[in-house]
């Protein structure tokens, strides 16, 4: 008879209780689930120095939320909770978490492949497993449980009878709290006025002291409390409404007093501003050129955009060897062989050469035999060239490989190979042997990204060991940190379990359709002379299975 371990924890961090047990045990934490025995409710208001556990009525203080905003209070839980190895679990909950701003009133967004067996329990069960399995939801992702949750509790209730009348075809929003808006007197604002001005290029040029981003603060008449039992005021909205990426000091002056915030240029350069960091850069240069240097100008401050033509269509715009980078180039000859390009926007109206290389972020061509790397493609014509992507749209092909996340071409011929993440879109596949392919491994991109977020989830590992022994009050975010890197390598790894192959009209030759999954498994299907509905998987039960194919294969646990 098979004993399986089961543990009864006092925490206030369910996740890293789990991880922690299945480790000392040569487990992993997936094979555990959890039950919330009991909940201890810490209060701190304006008058305590600490958390003080509070054994009156909660329900009775929290629906005061006058004395909660006067006396400030602050809210935190501890869980007592019994950790078991659970082979298998009744309720599978497919889902997302939408948190609200400043984290009020966030929302569970339950997926219509949710697996929940309706048909097995009465209603009055499902009722109470699926609240079980929220506050579960709720307790892991920090969001204080047992209060402020009648609004909660009434959607369910509703969700269960839509549940029964078997209408859960589409997803469903139930909020998880409710808290306390806060009373805002005048609304914070990011004012992004190096975006306000006029270019007509990606990358945006300043001058010194010019100012970038007002950050206007936001003035409250009354706080509010969030999902955390965390206190909203003027300090929590500056920290959640202010830019989030990191601000390079060296040149980006921030100016800030109690009524706003400005971000200003430090020196003369072009800006470069992304979800991770916000910079300005005068870097941007040109490299020698061959056959074509009296089309450019030699003053390198001049240079934001480079232009290249070449009337003698028998000869290269680009010469063999050149090397050239700069925020705009745009070449309406062709390029030569053993060619490097940078560029933010790239634009070649010829063709590239096989062993040519070119490098953007946004580039459009129009016949393409070389190898390009880009955030967004657009090419006319693709000749056997090779394309690395996450956005890619082409008119047509003779051969090629193209690596992408979302790939959309209007007509196919023979010998092309698409590997990606996430979408495959065709209007037309005239010809055979072409493999269209979902595997994230296949794409150089993203098995770097997911070998580097382990790199830094190892990193993040090892300091998390040093914290514990010496800076405790480090572990909450360095664990934080870890399971955000976690969730990135997830969506990557089962993407598989949401993208579609789509081609719209009928197949007039044989294909290949292919889905890959994490543990080398593979489907894949051989087209017919005929039209088909996208192709997905549906994972169901102990089987992933290919639709419209019907062909599957059992899920390896």
């Amino acid at each position: 008879m098979t004993c399986l371990l089961i543990k009864k924890f006092k925490t206030k961090n369910i996740n890293a209780t789990i991880e922690k047990f299945a480790a000392q045990n040569d487990r992993l934490a997936l094979e555990f689930s959890f039950n919330i025995n009991s909940v201890d409710t810490y209060i701190k208001t304006v008058a305590d120095d600490t958390f003080v556990l509070y054994t009156e009525d909660i329900h009775g203080y929290y629906k005061d939320h006058e004395k909660l905003v006067n006396e400030h209070v602050r809210l935190k839980q501890i869980y007592t909770v019994t950790v078991k190895e659970t082979p298998k679990k009744i309720v599978r909950l497919n889902y997302n978490i939408n948190f609200s701003d400043n984290n009020i009133s966030p929302a569970i967004i339950l997926h219509p492949e949710s697996q929940i067996p309706y048909k097995k329990y009465q209603p009055k069960e499902i009722y109470l497993l699926l609240l079980k399995e929220l506050n579960n939801i709720k307790a892991l992702n920090g969001i204080l449980i047992n209060i402020f949750d009648t609004q909660m509790k009434g959607k369910l209730k509703a969700f269960v009878k839509y549940l029964y009348s078997g209408k859960f075809v589409n997803k469903v929003k139930i909020p998880l709290f409710s808290g306390v808006e806060p009373e805002i007197r005048r609304n914070s604002k990011l004012v992004m006025r190096f975006l306000q001005k006029e270019t007509n290029h990606q990358v945006i040029e300043v001058d010194e002291g010019e100012v970038l981003v007002d950050f206007i603060k936001p003035i409250f008449g009354k706080n509010g409390l969030n999902a955390f039992g965390e206190i909203i005021d003027n300090v929590y909205s500056k920290n959640s409404e202010d830019l989030k990426c990191h601000v390079d000091k060296k040149s980006i002056e921030i100016i800030e007093n109690d009524d706003k915030k400005i971000y200003k240029s430090k020196i003369k350069g072009y800006v470069h501003f992304d979800e991770n960091n916000f910079c300005i850069d005068n870097k941007i240069k040109m490299e020698h050129l061959s056959r074509v240097q009296d089309s450019v100008a030699k003053d390198e401050a001049n240079n934001i955009e480079v232009i290249i033509s070449q009337n003698d269509t028998s000869l290269d715009s680009l010469g063999e060897g050149v090397e050239l980078t700069s925020e705009t180039i745009h070449i309406n000859g062709h390029v030569g062989a053993k060619s490097t390009l940078k560029a933010v926007n790239l634009t070649i109206d010829g063709a590239t050469h096989k062993d040519s290389t070119q490098e953007a972020k946004f580039a459009t061509i129009n016949r393409h035999k070389g190898r390009l790397r880009c955030h967004s493609a657009k090419i006319t014509l693709l000749e056997g060239g090779e394309v690395h992507a996450t956005n890619v749209e082409i008119g047509n092909s003779l051969g090629g490989t193209v690596y992408a996340e979302n790939v959309t071409i209007e007509n196919v011929k023979n010998n092309l190979k698409v590997y990606a993440s996430n979408s495959i879109t065709i209007k037309r596949v005239s010809g055979e042997d072409n493999l269209f392919k979902i595997s994230y491994k296949d794409i150089p991109t993203l098995n770097s990204k997911y070998n580097f977020l382990t790199q830094e989830i190892d990193e993040l590992k090892y300091k998390l060991e040093g914290a514990l022994k010496h800076t405790p009050s480090d572990v909450p975010l360095l664990k934080e940190q870890i399971n955000e890197l976690k969730i990135q390598q997830d969506s990557i790894v089962n993407g598989v379990k949401h993208a579609k192959i789509s081609v719209k009209e009928a197949f007039r030759g044989l294909n290949t359709i292919s889905f890959a999954f994490a543990n080398g498994e593979e489907l894949t299907y051989k087209t017919q002379e005929m039209a088909y509905e996208p192709f997905y998987i549906v994972e169901s039960g102990d089987f992933f299975t290919l639709y419209p194919t019907q062909k599957k294969i059992l899920i390896e646990t």
